[in-house]
């Protein structure tokens, strides 16, 4: 084994859990290959990845495939890890044996507790759509059906129909067993927390973060997956709608909030330990997770106070991009795409786009519009917020004083991250 193996194993480990974007990856992968003296030329794709010796006399290279998911967080605080060891002098076989490890660990929670973690996850959801305890008793009982159906299918060949079969079912279930929720607030609210671990709105907006940044065909790929994923979602409720004869429930009514603050700020904590069980995250992350999904949640409703939508996600993202980044500095936090997850869900990019398609379709199309313009500018501004914030966070990593970080394999340096 040698350095350009380890490369290759980065590489692979890394695309599996590139749907937030490929510039993670692709640091990941020259930073492992530097480590060993090699220089090595890149071509990414959301799907694939090409790694080819630069400089050998007589070049090698490998093809990656895999899907892009985030569903594996342990492998990617473990790759992490790994990466500063090998930055630290781990020899060639050692890190392929430690990157094959990582590769084929069994999930770090169990079948159940995945589930279950989805259930939570639709639950602290929940007061953040319609702040009442009839939404969220049925965004956990919905969450466990959803659940099911994510973790039965993962890793197999029906992974991929999971957002149409689960909106499908989910929404016939809703209208059936929550009828008196569906016919008062509208199908879609009632079904969007369970929904949402499979609506891609962190998938579209690192599509846009790619475009900005110049990776055009990366960006493209991403963002024509994205809008598709959601098409699915779109559809499966609206065919459930349609075959149960309940089309009029795709319009939504809002009703008046039941909640307080401090109830919707604790579904923000539930929310946080659902997405620890159902991405398989180390226990620690929660206590991460917890602050940068409640400061993005206050900053962004501050600011849509004081300033309107625009400058609330602006300011949220911004503030959620330089806090992931310089908790990422340090080797032993968690990485950045873990603390960015949190915050994407939060924001509810894709959530706005399954309302408005929704509702066009149950014929209210001013909501609709509504709805869909301003997904159609929240998207961006995510990407925007999120780069802002990574990049003036940036400026500042050098000082010890912030990090308390360990020699030059603690520090990342503008550019590698």
């Amino acid at each position: 084994m040698d350095g350009f193996d380890v490369a290759v194993r980065v590489a692979r480990l890394g695309l599996a859990s590139s749907a937030e974007g490929v510039t993670l990856l692709e640091t990941y992968v020259r930073r492992a290959a530097t480590a060993y003296g090699l220089d090595v030329a890149l071509m990414v794709l959301p799907e694939q990845i090409l790694v080819q010796e630069a400089t050998a006399p007589e070049p090698r290279s490998a093809v990656i495939r895999a899907a892009p998911g985030i569903f594996r967080l342990d492998q990617v605080a473990d790759l992490k890890r790994t990466l500063v060891e090998i930055e630290d002098g781990l020899d060639a076989d050692g890190a392929c044996r430690r990157l094959d490890a990582i590769a084929d660990r069994r999930p770090l929670w169990p079948w159940w507790a995945r589930v279950g973690g989805v259930a939570l996850f639709a639950a602290g959801f929940a007061p953040s759509v319609v702040a009442s305890w009839g939404e969220v008793g049925a965004a956990a009982i919905l969450g466990l059906l959803m659940g099911v159906l994510v973790v039965a299918a993962g890793g197999t060949p029906f992974e991929g129909l999971v957002p149409f079969v689960g909106a499908f079912v989910v929404t016939l279930v809703g209208l059936t067993v929550l009828s008196g929720l569906a016919a008062t607030n509208g199908v879609t609210l009632l079904v969007l927390p369970a929904l949402f671990i499979t609506v891609p709105g962190d998938t579209l907006s690192a599509a846009a973060a790619e475009l900005l940044g110049g990776r055009i065909t990366a960006g493209a790929i991403r963002l024509v997956m994205g809008l598709f994923v959601l098409g699915l979602v779109v559809v499966g409720v609206v065919a459930a709608t349609n075959l149960s004869g309940d089309a009029d429930l795709l319009t939504e009514t809002l009703p008046e909030p039941e909640l307080s603050l401090l109830g919707i700020l604790g579904g923000w904590v539930v929310f946080c330990a659902g997405l620890v069980l159902a991405f398989n995250a180390e226990t620690t992350v929660f206590w991460w997770l917890v602050p940068s999904v409640i400061g993005t949640f206050l900053l962004q409703q501050a600011g849509t106070q004081a300033a309107g939508t625009v400058a609330g996600t602006l300011l949220a993202g911004i503030v959620l991009g330089a806090f992931a980044n310089l908790v990422d500095a340090n080797h032993r936090r968690p990485p950045r795409l873990i603390l960015v997850l949190g915050g994407f869900f939060v924001l509810t990019v894709g959530g706005l786009g399954v309302r408005g398609a929704a509702a066009l379709f149950g014929g209210d199309a001013v909501s609709g519009v509504q709805d869909l313009a301003e997904f159609g500018l929240q998207v961006p501004i995510v990407a925007v917020a999120l780069a802002l914030g990574v990049v003036l966070s940036d400026k500042h990593r050098w000082l010890p004083t912030i990090h308390g970080l360990r020699g030059r394999s603690s520090v990342v340096r503008p550019g590698d991250s």
